[in-house]
């Protein structure tokens, strides 16, 4: 047999041959292939030799090769990843460790900023970080009192707030808690039912509902209150890296309110701010010392006299303010006649220390005295134009901001005695 007829019997047999190889034939060749040695052929320059009948079947052999190699990389494939005609082989996943499922894959901050920046709280006891651009809210007021949290609003679809109140003995329980925040908290989960929080290095509580999650934390003698409002998929991981953010300083926290409204006397020739709450009483009369008998009591007390002459501000909220002025006599010794005329207002007859000897203080630019000897009680003095003004706070929290409030209360004051009442019969200047 010639060349030429091996090509034509070599031609029928792939017209009438297998159009398919077999997986298994196809596998073994592979793994031969891939088990076989590959040299490198030197390629030579000289003109190919005359091809012989063994290279001639050799080259039918591989094109049966490639031929099957072609028909299984076209062959049409079933949905599922088999090939049609072929056996069903499961097609191995690209992933073979499970994707967590909604409910246990963890929670991702999305397009949320850092908190490079930090709030600190002026009345609250307590700093956060925030990102930058956002708009702050400072609380002005008491927890209870209209503006009493601090707002961080991320304008990410996220609102931070936080506040914090005092804890006052026997306070604190969990249930006092729920109450205490009912009409402030959205989830309405009892506390000890909540998951449990670090903030700070404190224990708290967390819950977290539809658009809000809050957290409560109890420490210092405070409790404190965080919340995020919220319109996002990721708002738990947004509280908590506000969270990891916070510190807490129950120390620098403000346990009284900011004193909103002003009052001008009509008797007494100052004005002074005070928190309206319906208990503000003006003075009636001029206040006369000199006229001010002290009643003993049955019990060996000794009465206050009467307060007619005195501008009073109950607070509500264990703190009580008195103020009056009036005209010191001629030719006495000032800090001896303020002494014996302020001695019936002492909350004890010897605990006010001298006058001459008490504390200076400023009150509208104006130089005076306080005495802090007295329990529950301060009294400050000024004279001004040969007048005496007094203004006194008595608190009944022993351990509280007594002298704070004081300050802040001074520092509304405005001494104008001009304005003051003349005496019964004395004509107007």
């Amino acid at each position: 047999m010639n060349d030429h007829e091996f090509n034509l019997e070599a031609r029928a047999w792939l017209d009438d041959g297998p159009t398919r190889l077999s997986d298994q034939a196809l596998s073994s060749a592979l793994e031969e292939i891939h088990a076989t040695r590959q040299r490198h052929v030197l390629w030579p320059k000289a003109r190919a030799p005359r091809v012989t009948r063994f290279a001639a079947l050799g080259a039918v052999a591989a094109l049966v090769v490639a031929v099957g190699l072609l028909a299984v990389s076209v062959a049409p494939r079933q949905p599922d990843g088999t090939s049609i005609g072929g056996p069903s082989t499961p097609s191995p996943s690209p992933d073979p460790t499970p994707s967590p499922s909604p409910s246990t894959a963890p929670a991702r901050v999305l397009d949320f900023p850092a908190l490079t920046q930090t709030f600190v709280s002026p009345r609250n006891g307590f700093s956060v970080g925030h990102p930058e651009g956002a708009a702050l809210t400072p609380a002005t007021q008491l927890w209870g009192f209209g503006q009493d949290f601090d707002i961080v609003d991320t304008g990410r679809s996220a609102v931070f707030k936080g506040s914090s109140m005092k804890v006052w003995e026997g306070d604190g329980s969990d249930e006092w808690i729920d109450t205490t925040i009912q009409d402030y908290g959205a989830c309405g989960i009892p506390r000890a039912q909540q998951a449990e929080i670090t903030i700070d290095g404190q224990p708290g509580r967390i819950a977290a509902c539809p658009n809000q999650v809050e957290a409560t934390v109890l420490t210092g003698g405070r409790l404190y209150f965080f919340t995020l409002s919220h319109e996002r998929d990721d708002a738990r991981a947004i509280f908590d890296a506000f969270a990891a953010t916070i510190d807490l300083t129950p120390e620098t926290a403000v346990n009284y309110p900011s004193l909103t409204s002003t009052f001008v006397s009509p008797v007494n020739g100052f004005s002074f701010g005070y928190l309206d709450r319906g208990g503000l009483q003006p003075a009636t009369v001029r206040w006369d010392p000199a006229s001010e008998t002290p009643v003993s009591g049955t019990d060996g007390s000794v009465a206050q006299p009467s307060d007619r002459g005195f501008d009073l501000v109950e607070t509500g909220l264990g703190a009580f303010f008195k103020a009056a002025s009036v005209d010191i006599p001629a030719g006495v010794a000032i800090d001896d006649w303020i002494d014996a005329t302020l001695a019936s207002r002492a909350s004890t007859p010897t605990c006010m220390v001298p006058r001459s000897q008490q504390a200076e203080i400023v009150v509208d630019g104006q130089p005076g005295r306080i005495s802090e000897g007295c329990a529950h009680q301060f009294i400050a003095t000024v004279v001004v134009d040969g007048r005496l003004d007094v203004f006194i706070l008595l608190y009944g929290d022993e351990d509280g901001d007594g002298r704070a409030y004081f300050d802040s209360w001074l520092a509304t004051i405005r001494l104008h005695p001009e304005d003051a009442a003349q005496p019964s019969g004395t004509p107007s200047p």
